[in-house]
């Protein structure tokens, strides 16, 4: 049972991340909108689990992610958000995060995706260094994802490098988490740290954005 403890994911994990780059940082140019943020956009999710086959399998449970009400920190617009649904694990939980001139940011000034720096390290997780130490950078830029609404979805992509810290054995993985143009988050993918089990992932089934 100690070892299921050290699952790992990217989502419930930035929480604690060190950023390594300012996040008020402004860049004039404007770019598409993969976040969604604003009261009331919504996504339902299925859970599925990926066997070393990378076969999917249905979990057979549905959770929701929403932006439940905005409210204003530092004299900025910051949106409630339940972050990450049930159905990857664990249980949902709110975060307040806005549009920072194309960083997604948390209120704590930590940065968990950019719809334009696919060059450098947003940040590095270190809180769990005993075990790992983890690194974000955005990849993916314009690719296209297939989906359950029809044609693909132009998307971004921001994925941790997750190297396990030595005399540890287990090997390099990653995780990630995609957001498509007009839609906000369309899938999260994480893994048993331990390497047993398999890996796991949230897949958009549903959504309303306004």
């Amino acid at each position: 049972m100690k070892k299921q403890l050290f699952y790992f994911f990217a989502a419930l994990a930035m929480l604690t991340l060190s950023c390594k780059k300012n996040a008020e940082e402004p860049i004039p140019t404007a770019q598409a909108d993969y976040f969604q943020l604003k009261v009331g956009n919504y996504w339902i999710f299925e859970g599925f689990h990926v066997d070393s086959n990378n076969v999917a399998t249905s979990t057979g449970k549905f959770d929701s992610a929403y932006i439940e009400k905005d409210t204003i920190i530092r004299g900025f617009t910051w949106y409630k958000r339940y972050e990450m649904p049930y159905v990857l694990g664990g249980q949902q939980f709110p975060t307040y995060i806005r549009d920072s001139s194309g960083y997604l940011v948390t209120w704590e000034g930590l940065i968990l995706a950019s719809d334009f720096n696919f060059t450098d390290t947003l940040h590095v997780q270190t809180s769990g260094s005993h075990l790992y130490t983890g690194y974000s950078m955005m990849t993916g830029k314009d690719s296209l994802v297939g989906n359950e609404f029809g044609a693909p979805i132009q998307s971004i992509t921001s994925r941790m490098r997750v190297v396990p810290t030595p005399p540890t054995n287990l090997p390099v993985r990653y995780t990630y988490e995609v957001y498509g143009k007009g839609v906000g988050k369309i899938k999260s993918h994480g893994f048993f740290f331990s390497g047993y089990g398999p890996k796991l992932e949230a897949r958009l089934v549903r959504y309303n954005v306004d």
